[in-house]
């Protein structure tokens, strides 16, 4: 073999990795807590480390959830601190729950997007005060309403009424 044919051999050889050292994240992210009920907002803080090792910020991260009734995506918004994230999750029914994280990178221009499964979460049954539906203030609300309708209206009828003939 000509030396010219080894020279680029061994460029190649070097080259190679190169071509696929960047542009790859990990994320790390603490699991939803135990017992995190339907209709609860779990709080997801994470963060993107550019080749598993410097927070990155300019990310576009995102959770998605997916269990028997479908799948939602949940933005994570900027933290704060260099690379962090929170996104705000809400399962909306209890049941097992599988979910995975997109990391974003691509959209800070050092990579492309990859997902990162996390293990599934049990959600437990809510309690009903999830926040999704009306909130218990209002059914207090409409009930003092009620009661100041109802006494009002027997009041006047009461100052209607004729006198009785003597």
């Amino acid at each position: 073999m000509s030396r010219l044919a080894i020279a680029i051999a061994f460029i190649a050889v070097l080259a190679a990795p190169a071509a696929y050292a960047g542009g790859w994240a990990t994320v790390t992210l603490a699991p939803p807590p135990v017992g995190l009920e339907a209709d609860a907002t779990w709080t997801a803080q994470l963060t993107v480390l550019r080749h598993g090792r410097t927070p990155t910020d300019g990310a576009a991260p995102s959770i998605t959830i997916r269990g028997n009734t479908g799948s939602q995506t949940f933005r994570a918004k900027p933290a704060g601190a260099t690379g962090t994230y929170v996104a705000h999750v809400v399962f909306p029914t209890a049941g097992r729950w599988d979910y995975d994280v997109s990391d974003g990178l691509a959209a800070t221009g050092y990579g492309v997007s990859q997902t990162h499964t996390y293990s599934p979460v049990e959600i437990a049954p809510g309690t009903g005060g999830g926040g999704r539906g009306i909130p218990a203030w209002a059914f207090a609300l409409g009930a003092c309403l009620l009661l100041v309708v109802g006494v009002t209206i027997v009041t006047r009828q009461r100052q209607r009424r004729p006198a009785p003939a003597s």
